[in-house]
């Protein structure tokens, strides 16, 4: 009987939970529900944020700040991720989704440790904090794992992009046009890419009064690209001295492609190494089976 009433416990305390998590989801949180998907990158946000969204803003200045004065450092690093990303995201966000989902990892663990408590008692007695342990553990890491994989491939998608939006801004350059001119142009051909959105940002920053130089170094401190610093120091340094730079981005985009094929290289050298793992966990204990068992079976006949 004891063991039917925790399970029970256990069980309503995961629903409440779970209500009260859709509630505070579906629009209770402490900012007003009609602002709630009007934020710029709403539409882009992972699944995770999106999922855990009225519980980040409604602890978003209590526990999030609280964990984000506790790790400064993790903080820091989630906002770049965030700038990154261009995801309407803060450090102390991502923390109270890391929080929101260790919540309910420990949640599950518990769950879970009642289940095996229910079928062997003994084996539940250290079995269940390791799975209370080691649900919170993948809650925590989600959100920020999410994040990161977020940013790795919108930095990705930017390097791809760069040296053709160099080519074609330097060719735009070459008939005439200023460097401006050229952005713009880039931005009016709509190719919808990351790219293509921090230059529209760029160009809205300086209409609203910003120097150029000043509005493409804020969006190379936003992606943290080591070829667009480059890039941006060229243009820089021609509009700082008057210089033309048609020429110099052309020669750069070159260099880019050129990198971009090393970096391909470099990956593809990695393939053999990495599918190590599988060969030895899948393929080679298949092969055994496949190749030694007709064999057992003949020497257990003859025996």
């Amino acid at each position: 009987m004891r063991t039917q009433e925790l399970l029970s416990y256990l069980l309503i305390v995961g629903a409440f939970i779970a209500v009260g998590w859709l509630a505070m989801s579906s629009g209770g949180s402490k900012e007003d529900s009609s602002d709630v998907g009007h934020e710029p990158g709403w539409e882009k946000l992972p699944n995770v944020f999106r999922f855990s969204w009225g519980f980040v803003a409604f602890f978003e200045d209590s526990i999030g700040a609280l964990l984000a004065n506790l790790m400064p450092a993790r903080a820091n690093r989630f906002s770049d991720l965030a700038a990154i990303s261009a995801l309407p995201l803060t450090g102390e966000r991502v923390l109270a989704a890391s929080f929101a989902f260790g919540l309910c990892g420990i949640v599950a663990g518990a769950i879970a440790g009642a289940a095996v408590y229910v079928a062997e008692p003994s084996v539940a007695a250290w079995l269940a904090p390791v799975l209370c342990f080691a649900f919170f553990a993948v809650g925590w890491f989600w959100p920020t794992q999410n994040l990161a994989h977020y940013a790795e491939l919108r930095q990705e998608r930017i390097t791809r992009e760069l040296p053709f939006a160099i080519d074609l801004i330097s060719g735009a350059m070459r008939s005439g046009l200023d460097f401006g001119a050229a952005m713009r142009y880039y931005v009016s051909l709509k190719s919808g890419g990351p790219l293509e959105e921090e230059f529209g940002r760029v160009l809205s920053d300086v209409t609203l009064g910003r120097p150029f130089a000043d509005a493409l170094n804020d969006m190379a401190k936003r992606i943290q690209l080591k070829a667009f610093t480059a890039f941006v120091g060229v243009v820089s340094y021609g509009m700082g001295i008057g210089a033309p730079i048609a020429q110099t981005l052309k020669m750069h985009g070159a260099d880019l492609r050129r990198e971009r094929f090393n970096l391909a290289e470099r990956k593809a050298a990695r393939v053999p190494a990495v599918m190590i793992l599988p060969l030895v966990v899948f393929i080679m204990p298949a092969v055994f089976i496949i190749v030694l068992t007709p064999l057992i079976m003949r020497l257990r006949g003859a025996m």
